[in-house]
C-alpha cells in the first residue's frame, strides 16, 4: 500500500518544475503590439487618403485676381491657393495698379461647385482710402465667365466693387 502511494507521489514531484514555473510557451507581447500597430496605421492611412480627396475640382495653384469698380478703377494681380485639406486652401494674393491695391489673405473652403467660403481679410486701398473686410465672405460662380465673384460687393461708401478670382 505504501508503495502504491509513493508511485503517484514520485510522478507528481517529477512533473512539477522546481522553480514553480509552468512549461507553457511565453508569448512575446511586443510582437503582438507591433502587428496591431501596423494594422491600425494602414487603417488610419486609408482614412487620411479619403479625407484628403477633393469633392470638387482642385483649385491649387496661381489664379488671376481682378478688382473693378463702377468708377472705372481696375486692378489685376494673382492669388495663390495652397491645399491644406480636402477642398480647403490657404489663400494669399494681391492686385495693384499705381497706388491702388487689393490684398487677400486667409483660408477658403470650396463648399459646392459654385461656392467658396473665404475666412480672412480682404484689404483694398483705392484713391488713398483703405477698406477691410474681415468677416466670412463668399465667392460665387455666377455663370458669367470662369471666375468666382465676391458676393459682398457693396463697399462702405455704397458703391459696388467686383472682386473676382479666375479659374
Amino acid at each position: 500500500m505504501k508503495r502504491l502511494f509513493l508511485i503517484p507521489l514520485a510522478f507528481a514531484i517529477i512533473a512539477c518544475n522546481k522553480n514553480g514555473e509552468n512549461n507553457a510557451k511565453k508569448i512575446d507581447s511586443t510582437k503582438i503590439i507591433d502587428s496591431m500597430n501596423v494594422i491600425i496605421k494602414k487603417h488610419n492611412d486609408s482614412i487620411r487618403a479619403l479625407n484628403s480627396k477633393n469633392h470638387f475640382e482642385d483649385l491649387s495653384g496661381t489664379h488671376q485676381l481682378t478688382f473693378s469698380a463702377d468708377d472705372g478703377t481696375t486692378l489685376s494681380g494673382t492669388v495663390k491657393f495652397i491645399k491644406i485639406m480636402s477642398d480647403g486652401y490657404e489663400v494669399k494674393g494681391q492686385a495693384k495698379s499705381g497706388k491702388n491695391s487689393l490684398i487677400i489673405d486667409g483660408k477658403a473652403d470650396r463648399v459646392t461647385k459654385k461656392h467658396i467660403n473665404f475666412y480672412g481679410e480682404i484689404t483694398q486701398t483705392i484713391n488713398g482710402k483703405t477698406e477691410s473686410k474681415k468677416k466670412s465672405n463668399t465667392f460665387r460662380d455666377e455663370g458669367k465667365g470662369k471666375f468666382f465673384r465676391l458676393q459682398q460687393k457693396v463697399n462702405s461708401e455704397g458703391f459696388v466693387d467686383y472682386i473676382d478670382i479666375h479659374y
